[in-house]
């Protein structure tokens, strides 16, 4: 705001209000509220008046127009969620089941822990 603080503020406040004085403030800030607007109004009605916004659009080849990105298109949102991916399927029977193994020989038997328990007699 024309490089004036909060402070240059405040005490341009309190000149005016001193010089002016409490009673006829009010009248005095409507007055240059009008007098403000009847200068922007001058200062519209002129450049719209010579056309000066749009000569200096178009007088100035380097200044490119705004550019504006694209609106956004909302995405759709399925009801249900969506199915896991083939891999994830494969992955899951694969750990269930391991494959066999690819051999002329037929597959030898584990023994089981019931063989493996003591039976009650024992050894020599």
């Amino acid at each position: 705001m024309f490089g004036i603080g909060p402070t240059e503020l405040a005490f341009f406040l309190v000149i005016v209000l001193l010089a002016v004085g409490p009673d006829r403030l009010p009248a005095f800030m409507r007055t240059v509220g009008k007098g403000l607007r009847q200068v922007r109004n001058a200062s519209r009605e002129f450049k719209d008046a010579i056309g000066l916004d749009d000569l200096m659009r178009e007088g100035d080849p380097f200044r490119a127009p705004p550019i504006r990105p694209p609106k956004a298109r909302p995405v759709p949102v399925p009801d249900k969620a969506p199915p896991p991916p083939p891999s994830v399927e494969a992955a899951k029977a694969a750990s269930v089941a391991p494959p066999a193994p690819a051999t002329d020989e037929p597959a030898a038997e584990e023994p089981t822990a019931e063989a493996d328990a003591p039976t009650g007699t024992k050894h020599p």
